[in-house]
């Protein structure tokens, strides 16, 4: 798929990266010093831009947790430990944070309270961190060391957040939101390197000048592959050392090759179908609940996630906040009660070609999915346009670019019926949450205009409340809402499974939700080769 000059850039940077799968150190020719340790991840999609105001991909998400550092880290757990800040403490509604005083970034300005406050102040106007700021007020900074967040109210989610710490004295001098360079300056354990990137491949160098425990690794490649297959036939040969993600349609590559050790893990993430609100039939919550009866799950999760992953009725699969509704309202598969329910509201096939109408209007809807993902989300389609017809209900298939479709499958936009996509979040609940309130018109994050000032209210509640049964309570109002609601569809929790060649890399310790994309950077910091 890449062009020709793309084809004959890789060759040209073909010693380079492919002669470093496995493990291999350099042992004579290219660029690299000879003995580099090189660890290479396939990925199976390219990345939208390293400015972490504006990233939308989880990828890059996972890219700026060692390329920067944050206030806080995790343990396997996701219990908070100490990272930038070493020690912290609240004084009512404030948390005041006590940063190290042997933290540099990559140019070799040291690290301070300020780049804390100007990061946080800024990170307010971002695509991933910007819900994570809400709630403070202000922030001082008495020392060099010392951070004090000023809050509206409890902020439980402190402890449940990173936000990568950009340095004051780069980003300040320029506009976060259109900023572009490839000199990062950071003060993670890895900074990206655009000397050894290139078409299809992503690579980070080892910063010598860390402060943590340094990496065992000297270069980190991430490179792209098309699908999942050749992800996995090219871990097999030893040409990466390291699958990002992949699923169980390459399950017997991978258990037939004792050397690959393969890592199942449920991801906080689910996807879904969004029901654009703008839209005058599907404006109609009977149509959206027909739609959604004749969703099967099982089916789905069979056959277009191969097994991996299990049904959802919410966004918010964190440990004791999930959502099951009560069975007087939950709506699991069957095309007779779809039926049932149009034929109540009076939405009737009356000219017998098979398609119900309202208002002189047919049941006839596109179904947009990005092209990118078409492997796996071709048999969901392809259930949920057999299903609705037995329902009267036609689905058409549109299938574009990923980036096509989320420019067009946005908040105040009529250009659109329904789309499948999903979302990622983190080991806070609300965070996912956030996904649905109302920032105003033509605002927001669900891609098909949402407005409920009641699911507002819980969101808010639950936002600001530091007492773990009350905040649980406050998230189960709110996700109640939004499945009578029903402006997705939810699909599954989403698990995947991860690989490495065990045979020449040991270190990495998975986690309940993998060994990468797990909001640690421990793996790629552990990893080394074995012996």
């Amino acid at each position: 798929m890449k062009k020709l000059l793309i084809i004959l850039l890789c060759l040209v940077m073909i010693f380079t990266f492919t002669a470093c799968g496995g493990g291999d150190t350099n042992e004579g020719g290219g660029d690299e010093p000879q003995g580099e340790v090189i660890f290479n991840v396939a990925v199976n999609t390219e990345y939208d831009t390293l400015n972490p105001y504006t990233t939308e991909m989880l990828l890059v998400y996972d890219w700026l947790g060692f390329m920067y550092d944050s206030l806080i880290g995790y343990d396997k757990d996701y219990n908070a430990v100490p990272k930038v800040a070493e020690s912290w403490e609240t004084d009512e509604n404030d948390w005041i944070f006590h940063l190290r005083n042997d933290v540099y970034f990559s140019d070799g300005e040291q690290l301070t309270s300020a780049d804390v406050k100007f990061t946080y102040e800024t990170m307010a106007n971002s695509y991933l961190y910007s819900i994570k700021t809400y709630g403070i007020d202000s922030i001082d900074t008495p020392d060099d060391f010392t951070v004090v967040f000023h809050c509206s109210a409890g902020k439980p989610d402190m402890l449940l957040q990173q936000i990568p710490i950009v340095p004051e004295h780069i980003w300040g001098e320029q506009d976060v939101l259109t900023y572009e360079t490839t000199d990062i300056v950071g003060s993670g354990p890895f900074i990206y390197s655009a000397e050894r990137s290139g078409p299809g491949t992503t690579a980070f160098v080892k910063n010598e000048n860390y402060w943590g425990t340094p990496a065992n690794v000297d270069v980190l490649v991430f490179s792209q592959y098309d699908t999942y297959d050749t992800m996995a036939q090219a871990l097999a040969i030893g040409e990466v050392d390291a699958c990002y993600e992949l699923d169980a349609s390459v399950q017997s590559t991978i258990d037939s090759n004792e050397s690959i050790d393969a890592i199942k893990g449920e991801q906080l993430r689910f996807d879904y179908i969004g029901y654009n609100l703008l839209d005058e039939l599907l404006a109609d919550q009977t149509i959206r609940y027909a739609l959604d009866y004749c969703f099967d799950a099982d089916q789905v999760i069979e056959m277009a996630y191969y097994g991996l992953g299990r049904r959802s009725y919410g966004p918010v699969n964190n440990d004791g906040y999930e959502y099951i509704p009560d069975d007087s309202i939950k709506r699991d598969f069957s095309i007779d009660k779809a039926n049932e329910i149009l034929d109540e509201a009076g939405i009737k096939d009356t000219d017998g070609d098979g398609i119900r109408e309202k208002d002189g209007k047919k049941l006839s809807f596109v179904l947009t999915t990005a092209s990118e993902r078409w492997s796996w989300q071709q048999a969901a389609v392809n259930s949920v346009i057999t299903n609705c017809a037995k329902a009267g209900i036609e689905i058409v298939s549109e299938t574009i670019g990923k980036m096509a479709m989320w420019d067009k499958c946005v908040d105040g936009n009529a250009d659109f019926d329904m789309f499948m996509d999903g979302w990622s979040g983190d080991p806070d609940p609300c965070y996912m949450m956030s996904t649905f309130i109302f920032y105003g018109e033509g605002e927001g994050y669900t891609c098909v205009s949402y407005n409920n000032e009641e699911f507002d209210k819980y969101y808010y509640l639950a936002s600001e409340e530091n007492d773990l049964d009350k905040r649980k309570e406050y998230v189960h109002e709110a996700l109640d809402i939004l499945y009578k609601d029903c402006i997705y569809t939810f699909q599954e929790f989403g698990e995947n499974i991860q690989a490495v060649n065990s045979a020449k890399w040991t270190g990495y310790e998975p986690t309940s939700r993998g060994i990468f994309a797990n909001d640690l950077n421990s793996t790629y910091v552990n990893i080394k080769p074995v012996g």
